[in-house]
């Protein structure tokens, strides 16, 4: 299913309405010169998780829906011009250090969610009226009487220049939330949980049916969201503490309660969409030489092994577990950043952010599960990866989970060994049926490798460690890269007979020591 589907799929529910309090009706106007807001009532992050709670004890209910048809229908042209009065932004008049703006639903957002502003300790929900927004000339305002509501909010800040409050942080779309560094574009999109991602009997989308956006002291770094989780198999309370600097940085706390017990639960979601490259077996008839949000998953194990698995398009799913205890980090990353890699002046594929996770406290057993599917368009989000823990999330427990995303052009990693720059595979031009692969490092002047620029050194000298899950290695040579710097690793590889698939590690070695990320990649037939 493409990103529109995923979405469309999770948002045909309407947003769950039992807050403690009643709001009080605010009746339309031409324009307002403040928010229609709801009746202040208190808050707390204990207010969301009790709310969690109670809603896992009762079977789950999906939100009626109640966006008129008129809505459902709007093309991507029409939904677009549908703009929240920037006038109207909360603390926009406030001198504060961030914005928020609001979306319609309609399109395909078709999950309305219930949004509350919080100041000094109160809730207030912000009420949809028609007036709150402006409209092209080619979309009309809700007919009379229907209410679609608000799909999500988006965040500004001043990111990029000091005179401009740019967006900066997307939430919407049942759970999907999205944002970026300075003088980055958007990407890929992180999920505040995954359920049974490609396993039976389906794939499980939850949504956030409510979001509380606390107002930001004077001054304040950072600006914090609350969100309601839930689902059929779940229900959770989540908050996020948001800042944006040389990288956007959020904290997540997440508080979960299965309603009942999971067992392929997806930690940290992150997805992304990897088309073509160099390092895929599979070239579309493109006249770019690569497409793809994230090019690698990056995995920082128990064991302080980093580990570089370049992404494919499989022609078929492919699903990789990476098992480990006390992980560090994982990530989909965009390492390729030069312009004239990707020759598309639109789509800016070198501006996409990588995405970091980090446990801010022990997640035990476990393991990065990434899945890959097969796609023939850049128009699929076709790339998974999160923490699957080994053990079922019980029904009727509770779970809670810490940890820290970093929207960046690079992790927040101090590297002290080798990076995997680019990873070539091509048809053996002297061996049929047989495939050759260059694996380029940087950041290898400090340790004693090979130093033959013209001349292959070969694996003799102990600096390569290779080997293959079935078939065979041959070939095996490491020089300099004069071309980039650092050195490079080429070899051959014969599939074994009859095989569909096999996974390829090399790493680095330098003194009887590895001194590189441990390159992985899944050869498929």
């Amino acid at each position: 299913m493409d990103r529109r589907h995923v979405l469309k799929l999770s948002a045909g529910f309407a947003a769950a309405l039992f807050l403690a309090r009643e709001a009080v009706s605010v009746s339309a106007a031409d324009s307002f010169t403040s928010l229609p807001m709801g009746e202040n009532a208190p808050f707390s992050e204990d207010v969301v998780i009790e709310q969690a709670r109670q809603l896992s004890q009762a079977p789950y209910a999906p939100p009626q829906d109640t966006i008129p048809a008129a809505y459902k229908d709007l093309n991507y042209d029409q939904y677009r011009a549908i703009r929240f009065k920037k006038d109207l932004a909360p603390w926009k008049h406030d001198n504060l250090s961030f914005t928020a703006e609001f979306f319609s639903a309609g399109y395909i957002y078709l999950t309305p969610v219930r949004i509350f502003v919080v100041d000094a300790g109160k809730a207030a929900e912000l009420k949809y009226q028609p007036d709150l927004f402006t409209y092209g000339p080619e979309v009309s305002r809700p007919p009379e009487n229907t209410n679609p509501g608000f799909s999500g909010f988006r965040l500004h800040t001043l990111i990029n220049r000091p005179d401009i409050m740019d967006e900066f942080v997307v939430f919407q779309g049942a759970s999907y939330f999205r944002s970026k560094a300075p003088g980055q574009d958007y990407g890929m999109s992180a999920r505040g949980l995954a359920i049974n991602t490609t396993q039976p009997p389906a794939d499980e989308f939850p949504i956030f049916r409510t979001f509380w956006l606390v107002k930001p002291a004077p001054g304040a770094a950072t600006v914090t969201v609350f969100a309601l989780l839930d689902s059929i198999s779940v229900s959770g309370a989540y908050k996020f503490v948001i800042s944006a600097g040389q990288n956007t940085v959020m904290d997540v706390d997440c508080t979960l309660f299965p309603r009942k017990t999971i067992n392929f639960a997806g930690i940290a979601p992150l997805t992304s969409m990897f088309y073509f490259s160099p390092s895929s077996d599979y070239r579309a008839d493109d006249v770019r030489q690569r497409v793809h949000d994230s090019d690698g998953l990056s995995i920082w194990n128990g064991k302080g092994e980093h580990i570089w698995r370049p992404l494919i398009n499989p022609s078929r799913n492919q699903f990789s577990a990476f098992a480990d205890n006390s992980l560090k980090g994982f990530g989909l990353l965009q390492r390729e950043h030069r312009a004239d890699r990707y020759q598309d002046l639109d789509a800016k594929y070198e501006l996409r952010p990588s995405v970091w996770v980090e446990p801010r406290e022990a997640w035990g057993e476990g393991s990065v599960d990434l899945i890959e599917l097969p796609t023939k368009t850049e128009y699929f989000d076709n790339i998974v990866a999160f923490w699957h823990p080994t053990e079922p999330l019980q029904g009727g427990g509770t779970y809670s989970y810490r940890y820290r995303l970093t929207w960046c052009a690079e992790p927040p990693i101090r590297f002290n060994f080798a990076r995997v720059t680019q990873t070539l595979v091509g048809a053996s031009p002297q061996h049929k049926g047989m495939r050759q692969f260059f694996v380029d490092f940087a950041g290898t002047d400090e340790f004693k490798l090979c130093d033959d620029v013209d001349d292959f050194c070969g694996a003799t000298n102990g600096n390569v460690e290779l080997t293959a899950g079935a078939g065979a290695i041959v070939n095996v040579a490491i020089r300099r890269n004069r071309i980039s710097g650092g050195h490079r690793v080429s070899f051959e590889y014969q599939p074994a007979a009859g095989a569909v698939e096999a996974d390829l590690r090399c790493c680095l070695v330098a003194e009887g020591k590895p001194v590189s990320e441990i390159w992985v990649y899944r050869w498929t037939a």
